[in-house]
């Protein structure tokens, strides 16, 4: 039975601002490409487990789906391990997921030893970690827009010697975008902000917004 509640995001996410901005200063230091958090660890085969079992729970949908089906459809997010105190030899992991058609976040707690559904919660959120899909959707769709690539490729001509030609020539660190405006789309919608670095770790004036709901692209700079 699914419990709607304020249940608590991953513990990732509750760092996310802070991680975001070491991040972002190591990226910019290293030159390191970071796309997305790491969860606890766990075994692949528990990982799979863990997956497959959440995939078999049905969503409660708020709303009626999508007329036409979301190509993100849905996605898990992160596993963790369920650390509990009073029972250390407890195999428990939390599967956080969001089905793009009904725009619903949730978490599923699964016993890996019976491959069986504890509990599963509704978080009241669209903001949890991005996964390597939605990133991948995100640079896809930066790459298709021709005016944001042409404000790029411009950019990058003016202290490089090479043409921009797609986003595999610089840095790309893509993170949740969590707006303080409540009146902003990526308030209710979930939105991937790609910060941009070059060879030489200098970070890119252009900021692309995509909407991973609406699979629209603009700039942090130029959005409303």
């Amino acid at each position: 039975m699914a419990i709607r509640s304020h249940y608590p995001v991953p513990a990732m996410h509750l760092f996310q601002t802070a991680k975001d901005s070491l991040a972002s200063i190591a990226s910019a230091l290293l030159g390191v490409c970071i796309t997305t958090s790491v969860a606890a660890a766990m075994s692949d085969t528990d990982r799979t487990k863990a997956i497959d079992v959440a995939n078999t729970v049905s969503w409660v949908q708020p709303r009626a789906p999508l007329a036409d089906a979301h190509p993100l459809q849905i996605q898990t997010l992160s596993i963790e391990k369920d650390e509990q105190k009073k029972n250390k030899q407890s195999q428990r992991a939390r599967v956080y997921q969001f089905h793009y058609d009904i725009q619903q976040s949730r978490l599923v707690l699964i016993d890996l030893p019976t491959a069986s559904v504890v509990s599963t919660h509704t978080i009241d959120s669209v903001h949890l970690p991005l996964n390597a899909n939605e990133i991948a959707m995100a640079r896809k769709l930066v790459e298709a827009d021709q005016t944001i690539m042409q404000k790029m490729a411009k950019e990058y001509a003016r202290r490089a010697s090479v043409s921009l030609t797609d986003l595999s020539m610089i840095d790309v660190k893509a993170s949740i975008f969590e707006p303080s405006n409540n009146a902003h789309i990526c308030a209710t919608q979930r939105c991937a902000l790609l910060s941009l670095f070059d060879q030489t770790h200098t970070v890119f004036a252009v900021e692309p917004l995509v909407n991973l709901q609406r699979l629209s692209v603009t700039t942090l700079r130029n959005h409303p």
